[in-house]
This record gives structure tokens, sequence and C-alpha cells, in this order.
């Protein structure tokens, strides 16, 4: 892994890519199409575990981290990111355009009806829970019928406690990403609810929220407008705290 993003860095910043390494050996070949950013787009690690968290900020990379789990544990993977980032030497930087950002997954759906939408996210979460758990680990077959009037958020527990079970019975240690899966505060209801949410990631030390909406059983107009009470309420509310791009320049022009 570690060894593909160097090549990766490497490809995106010239015409021709050579490369010789531990694993891997590439002969002069030329890249294209070349990508716009200069001297590359930023590179990011999906990271699930402090180490790898650790990882990422050693190799200069930006961290990709499931919300699951909520901002208070956001905050503390933040930490573990921070610590290693203020820690690292620069022997294992993969490129020379480091990135530090911090970016955290946030389920979420919108809708003028707040119960409604707890609802709909809820039961989606729970699809994706149970899908998870069973390609992963090895559980059963994720649940994809939608009952009318269910208590969504009872169901979603008993839906980790079964989880939990199977992995007793597999002797499987059960580990806080297995049941985090399964939290059920989530950016659910009015985009005044969703504002507040991302408010808390952002205390957290989320640089970025990026949004989980199709989750299985959602269905089409829910994710629609949840895409468009973020665009036109919760985006906007935040927009102030957003950086100016920077200009960018190609060697053959702007």
């Amino acid at each position: 892994m570690e060894e593909a993003l160097r090549i990766i860095g490497r490809a995106w910043q010239g015409e021709q890519l050579a490369y010789q390494g531990e694993l891997i050996d590439i002969p002069p070949h030329p890249i294209l199409p070349r990508p716009h950013q200069m001297p590359h787009p930023p590179l990011f690690l999906a990271c699930s575990r402090a180490e790898t968290l650790r990882q990422a900020a050693e190799l200069g990379v930006g961290a990709l981290v499931m919300g699951f789990a909520g901002p208070d544990a956001v905050a503390e993977l933040r930490t573990v990111y921070d610590a290693a980032r203020a820690a690292r030497t620069g022997d294992r930087l993969v490129s020379p355009r480091i990135n530090d950002h911090f970016a955290v997954l946030c389920p979420t759906t919108v809708l003028a009806d707040r119960e409604r939408a707890r609802a709909v996210g809820l039961r989606g979460q729970r699809f994706f829970a149970q899908a998870i758990a069973h390609w992963y680990g090895g559980a059963g077959i994720p649940d994809e019928a939608v009952v009318d009037g269910a208590d969504e958020a009872a169901e979603l527990r008993r839906a980790a406690e079964t989880v939990v079970a199977h992995l007793h019975e597999q002797r499987i240690p059960v580990r806080p990403n297995a049941t985090a899966t399964f939290r059920a505060d989530h950016a659910y209801g009015t985009a005044e609810d969703a504002i507040a949410y991302v408010e808390r990631f952002r205390a957290a030390g989320a640089d970025e929220v990026m949004c989980l909406i199709q989750m299985g059983t959602v269905p089409q107009e829910a994710c629609l407008e949840t895409i468009r009470q973020w665009g036109e309420k919760v985006i906007p509310h935040f927009a102030g705290d957003r950086p100016r791009p920077a200009s960018v320049t190609r060697p053959d022009g702007p």
C-alpha cells in the first residue's frame, strides 16, 4: 500500500513515470491524461484504526475516517492523527505534496419531517451495517424488508446484538468498529438537526464531512431531497468557513 501511494504520487507529477521499488519496477512510461492540479491531487488513506492514522500522518497523506462511532470517537482519532503529524520526521513521506486533511464520513437523511427522516435513515443504516457484517464478518444476509411504522432504533439495536452474538460464536474479537455502524445518533432529521450534528464533528476536529446518503433501502426521493436540503440549507451555513481555492497554474498555462 505504501509503495502504491509513492507510485501514484510520482505518476501524477510528470509526463512520464519510471519507478524502482522493493516490490514493483516500472520502466519509463507516459502518463495520460495528466491531472490538472500541480504537483498532483491530494493523496488520502482510509483509516479505521489508530495504527492506520499514525501511518497516514507519517506518510503525509490525508485521513478518511468513518464517522459512525460519533463525534467523541472522531475527536480521539483526530488526537492520534495530530500527535503522529507532530512527531513525524519526514523520512516516510510518499510525496513532496503533504496533505494533512482530516475528513469524516457522516450518515445523513434530511427531510422536512424529522421523524420520517430518522426512520428512513435508521432503516438504511441497518441494511448498510448488516451488509458490512455479512460481507466482512460472515454474519447473516442483510434484511431488505421495509416495514412502515417499525421502531427502527430498536431494530438497529437488535441487529447489533445478532452480529455480536455471531462474532462470539465464531470466537472473533468484537472490536469497536464491529458495533459502531449500528450506532443510531447521526445527521437524521431536519436541516437544523444536520447543522447541529456537523457542528459537533467540526468541534471534534473534522476538516471536511462526507455525506453517506444512499444506504440500500433509502428511497431515491429521500436521497434527492437530502441532497437538496444540504445544498440549500446545510452547506450555506458553513460556507463562510471554507478557504478560497488556490489558483492553479500548469507548466503550459493556467
